[in-house]
């Protein structure tokens, strides 16, 4: 069987559309990238986990690559708010206040996140365009590389 199945379903059911991955080619492949049906589910919103997929050799480097590219643009983020913090109106001051305060917990990171989003639709500093842009990112994303033995033993 496939060991990484059951890793896979604990670790959506735990981060659920915070999750990304980044899966080694093996059976954990066919389980989660066969047409026309997946493994992974949406919430009420339509979001669920992001699922992709490298080849044997470089999925560490793939994951580490994913992990590194979420940590620099939320690094960005959060340099947006604290440049702009005492530029923009209170609502969005407070708001931007509570997401650097909660940016690294993922549930109290929506929380805020959601806030600051509603705070820029009517915030005019040119901040509120930067942050739009990687607003995807406001909500503390949990990386996870998937590999099997092929990927683990085998090629070393």
């Amino acid at each position: 069987g496939c060991g990484e199945t059951p890793y896979i379903k604990l670790i959506t059911q735990l981060y659920g559309d915070r999750t990304m991955i980044a899966n080694a080619t093996g059976c954990s492949s066919i389980y989660g990238g066969s047409a026309p049906s997946t493994p992974y589910c949406t919430n009420k919103d339509n979001q669920g986990p992001a699922w992709a997929n490298s080849l044997f050799e470089d999925n560490t480097e793939y994951g580490l690559g994913m992990a590194t590219a979420v940590k620099k643009l939320r690094e960005r983020l959060a340099r947006f708010m604290t440049e702009a913090m005492d530029e923009v109106a209170p609502a969005t001051k407070e708001a931007f206040a509570a997401w650097l305060e909660a940016k690294e917990d993922g549930e109290k990171s929506r929380a805020a996140s959601n806030a600051v989003l509603k705070a820029l639709e009517t915030e005019t500093h040119s901040v509120a365009q930067d942050i739009l842009k990687l607003k995807d990112l406001l909500v503390k994303k949990s990386v996870w590389v998937f590999g099997g033995d092929g990927w683990a033993y085998d090629i070393g």
